[in-house]
């Protein structure tokens, strides 16, 4: 892990309705990062006991906290408000049902201090595996969706997993930039209108799923392909 001066890290774990997920994520990415200074804030959406939860772990645990709307935001959203509560200069983001394994955060923020500005958690890079997308349909059309999206966008290319949701960054990279996300894929927001310079893949086991159901249905697929044609329109 980098020196005790070595700038602070922010884990932004979106959430909706992922009760039972908080506080084995908080325990796993605590053991993860071990000395490193780091806090960990929840975007969360719920309607269920899952903000219960997180309030009773940010009673307990200084490095916790609560980032929470009445309404549904939708996950990029979240990220980019909760981003607003944070002034740390190493932003990770993670989904908080355990599919992402915290064991590849300080992977992600090393990869940082080596000089990348966006680290990110691959499943098609060498090494990386995909478990957790359910059958051959799912896992099919979240290959040709990366590759429609990095057919589009130049500045998806610098990745093999242009909608990963678990990924580092630096955030001066986002100075004087407005993030305008539509749907779940925030990476792509920040790849396309952000100004980083290097991008490297982490390789990673996107895990099976072991609580809370998956938030994936048509209409996200339909917010996904609104967002990749305006970023299409506008980006650089």
């Amino acid at each position: 892990m980098p020196p005790d001066h070595a700038p602070t890290i922010a884990v932004i774990v979106p959430t909706f309705n992922e009760r039972g997920n908080p506080g084995p994520l908080v325990a796993q990415v605590t053991a993860a990062l071990g000395g490193a200074a780091f806090r960990i804030v929840f975007a969360d959406d719920s309607r269920d006991q899952t903000t219960a939860e997180i309030e009773q772990l940010a009673r307990t645990n200084p490095a916790v906290s609560l980032n929470h709307s009445p309404t549904r935001r939708g996950l990029a959203c979240a990220v980019v408000e909760a981003l607003n509560d944070v002034a740390e200069d190493l932003v990770v983001v993670m989904d908080g049902d355990l599919q992402h394994p915290p064991t590849i955060v300080p992977d992600l923020v090393a990869a940082l201090h080596a000089g990348a500005d966006i680290a990110v958690a691959s499943r098609y890079t060498p090494g990386g595996r995909e478990l957790g997308l359910g059958g051959p349909w799912r896992r099919l059309v979240s290959r040709q969706s990366s590759r429609l999206a990095r057919f589009l966008l130049a500045r998806a290319r610098a990745t093999s997993d242009p909608l990963s949701g678990f990924f580092a960054f630096r955030r001066p990279i986002l100075a004087g930039v407005t993030l305008q996300p539509v749907g779940f894929k925030i990476l792509l927001e920040i790849l396309v209108r952000g100004r980083p310079r290097r991008v490297v893949d982490v390789p990673y086991t996107f895990d099976r799923r072991t609580r809370a159901a998956s938030k994936a249905s048509t209409l996200e697929g339909l917010r996904f392909l609104r967002h990749l044609l305006r970023l299409r329109i506008h980006q650089p």
